[in-house]
């Protein structure tokens, strides 16, 4: 026969839940690497200990010396740590890190030429560390060279090379902070245009008069030549358009819409067009299925505002 459970047992009931919620958790977690974690600390000398222990039970193991010639520098034997990359590049660790942390190191003992060879070796092993060259107090003696300034470019247009493509330009006249109105005056809402991913996107961000809101990603397509621009508004309402800049300057794109209230798609298209006193001119028209022409959906006039003072 079961036993009822008295009051007293409960918090003893409660205590032993704990605990086996506990070893759960603790199993369903997963247990940091302690090398790793050394290094995350910055507890440089068990780096150095935990990775001399990792190779010699895994002498494959590629960057460990690495991680080690990284300790190193960080405790500044840096002519110790030139040694220990050599051993790493022997490894066949990453070539391009190898010859980072080489100009690290070079430019520590005062060898800046030495330093800037070493990070041409890297770029031409296809670097990818643009923060490190933006930030490191490392390379700050370098900084005013210019073939510092040309690695540091090269390595940018390896990491954002949308940047470098002309086409992925023609919208920027749309970024900013924007008050839309109708041509009659009526303000419909404000419009927040950014680029992002290290310019590749364009990202709308638009905040109705009424309340609605919407949100757009524009981006160009270079196997195409062309931009596409894909919305989703508040209402269930999807665009999404194609096309290019016309010979006016003007961006011309077309495609459907889709609501949410009805299964049929239907043609749209978009004219952005710059005046030349900055001011953008946003027209969206829509194919009329029943009269067979296209009619108006939107006309908004784009003036910047201070986005601090809306």
């Amino acid at each position: 026969m079961r036993q009822p459970v008295t009051l007293t047992a409960i918090p003893s009931l409660l205590a032993v839940a704990g605990l086996v919620a506990a070893a759960a958790q603790a199993q369903e977690s997963p247990v940091a690497d302690p090398a790793e974690l050394a290094f995350e600390q910055g507890r440089w000398e068990d780096v150095i200990t935990e990775y001399r222990e990792i190779l010699a039970e895994r002498p494959e193991d590629r960057l460990g010396l690495l991680r080690i010639a990284q300790a190193e520098r960080e405790l500044g034997r840096h002519e110790q740590a030139i040694a220990t990359l050599e051993e790493a590049r022997t490894a066949n660790a990453p070539e391009a890190m190898i010859d980072l942390e080489r100009a690290r190191n070079l430019v520590a003992l005062g060898r800046n030429e030495d330093a800037i060879l070493a990070l041409d070796a890297a770029n031409h092993n296809g670097l990818r560390a643009l923060e490190l060259l933006e930030d490191s107090h490392d390379f700050d003696p370098l900084r005013a060279e210019t073939r510092y300034q040309e690695i540091y470019r090269a390595v940018r247009r390896r990491v954002f090379p949308c940047e470098g493509i002309e086409e992925a330009q023609q919208f920027d006249f749309w970024l900013g902070e924007w008050e839309v109105r109708q041509p009659d005056g009526t303000l419909v809402g404000h419009d927040s245009i950014t680029k992002r991913d290290g310019g590749c996107t364009i990202h709308e961000s638009w905040e109705g008069s009424s309340g609605s809101s919407g949100t757009s990603l524009t981006f160009f397509v270079p196997s195409r030549g062309q931009w596409r621009q894909v919305w989703v508004g508040s209402g269930a309402t999807l665009i999404d358009i194609t096309g290019s800049r016309m010979e006016n300057g003007a961006m011309h794109l077309e495609g459907t819409i889709e609501y949410a209230d009805r299964a049929n798609v239907v043609a749209f298209r978009g004219t952005w067009t710059e005046t030349d006193e900055g001011v953008v001119r946003q027209k969206f028209e829509e194919f009329d299925l029943v009269a067979q022409t296209w009619t108006l959906w939107f006309d908004g006039i784009f003036r910047r505002v201070d986005r601090d003072a809306r």
